[in-house]
């Protein structure tokens, strides 16, 4: 069999950057583990075959193990908050390769503003841990413009999501959403540099779930420091990063459900204080602010509504009743649906547009959506409201 002629150092630098264990690169390629040690201390190579399966595990083109050395290292990445006791060696592969995508995906949609000379203004506001949660929370309701009586409107979690998530959008924002990554890692993610910064979510999260995590990480970049996060307030962070995941919990429980408006909300101004509530109860409160109830649930105990032990007690009977009746995942979603899903409207559009304007090829626009032609003409009618060059 013929054998690839490429350095040790970059098969190594590739599987490592994916976070592939020798065993996981072992497997992936059909080979053992022994030979993956042999091409990485370069006393073996492998076969174009070998090499090509490896490229796909670690979602890389090829090309990449010709370079002449292993290439810029990811720096975001080490940046990142992570999870207590999950080094970067421990991140998953699909976490890392939904770090990867976010971050090449922000440069492309750097180069095509700059090409178009259409690069957004940095954020209008920012925010510090020093302030009250109330006035940051204020401050992002007014610059969304969105009022309690809209977010009232809305039907169903995914309108509240998309409506969100184009609000933000429209402030020079990138909402992408992950694939892959397990919920326990990752509930969403933020890159705080600017200008398009970004924020990413999972969509393994039910989508009231993705709208606390898309205000809790717009905190995060008015705070300018960008993480991968949880959402869980641990007391085994360090005391900086635990101070700022309970400060961003905080700030998207206030603009989602303000204090002054919740406790006058007749469901709540007509339980008596103190009292548990019934699931029934928190499921209507949070149809009322589209929102999810575990949000409810913990703005019942910041005003003071139930105590700790209820709510304790209640939250752990609302989780286990979500375990037990917990379906299947979604199934099939068509290629230009999950597009415009994954990578969002402003996102799609600027590709769009780059290419109207000649600036791109439809094999860049096929490779930056990662669809076929084919399904282009769906996603111009969806984002464009026509078929301007697809159809």
């Amino acid at each position: 069999m013929p054998r690839a002629r490429v350095k040790p150092e970059l098969i190594r630098w590739v599987r490592k950057d994916a976070g592939l264990s020798v065993a996981d690169a072992a497997k992936k390629a059909g080979t053992t583990e022994a030979i993956v040690q042999q091409w990485e201390d370069g006393t073996l190579q492998p076969t174009i075959r070998q090499l090509r399966l490896l490229a796909n595990a670690a979602k890389r083109p090829i090309a990449i193990f010709y370079l002449a050395e292993p290439p810029w290292k990811f720096t975001a990445l080490r940046d990142f908050r992570r999870l207590p006791g999950d080094p970067a060696t421990n991140q998953s592969p699909a976490l890392r390769l939904a770090v990867r995508l976010a971050c090449e995906r922000r440069q492309v949609a750097l180069d095509m503003a700059a090409d178009l000379d259409d690069l957004p203004s940095p954020l209008p506001i920012r925010a510090s841990l020093e302030e009250p949660v109330g006035e940051v929370a204020q401050r992002i309701r007014d610059l969304l413009g969105i009022s309690i009586g809209d977010q009232r409107k809305w039907t169903g979690q995914y309108d509240a999501l998309n409506n969100w998530r184009r609000a933000i959008q429209d402030l020079g924002i990138l909402v992408f959403q992950a694939r892959g990554v397990e919920v326990d890692e990752m509930r969403g993610f933020s890159i705080a540099e600017e200008p398009r910064p970004v924020i990413v979510l999972n969509t393994r999260d039910a989508p009231n779930g993705r709208v606390f995590t898309l205000f809790h990480e717009f905190c995060h970049l008015l705070l300018r420091k960008g993480g991968i996060c949880d959402l869980r307030d641990r007391g085994s962070q360090r005391p900086e990063d635990s101070a700022i995941e309970v400060f961003c919990n905080a700030v998207a429980a206030e603009t989602l459900v303000p204090r002054k408006e919740f406790v006058r909300s007749p469901l709540v101004h007509s339980h008596p204080k103190g009292l548990d509530w019934p699931a029934s109860g928190l499921r209507r409160l949070a149809r009322d602010f589209s929102v999810s109830w575990e949000v409810v649930l913990r703005r019942l105990l910041d005003t003071g509504q139930i105590t700790r032990g209820a709510f304790r007690d209640r939250r752990e009977a609302m989780l286990a009743r979500v375990r037990a009746t917990q379906g299947p995942r979604p199934g099939f979603v068509t290629p230009d649906v999950a597009a415009v899903t994954n990578l969002g409207q402003a996102f799609v559009k600027l590709v769009l547009v780059s290419y109207y304007q000649d600036r791109i090829t439809s094999r860049d626009v096929s490779a930056y959506l990662g669809v076929r032609l084919k399904h282009m003409a769906r996603i111009e009618e969806n984002v464009m409201g026509s078929r301007v060059m697809f159809g």
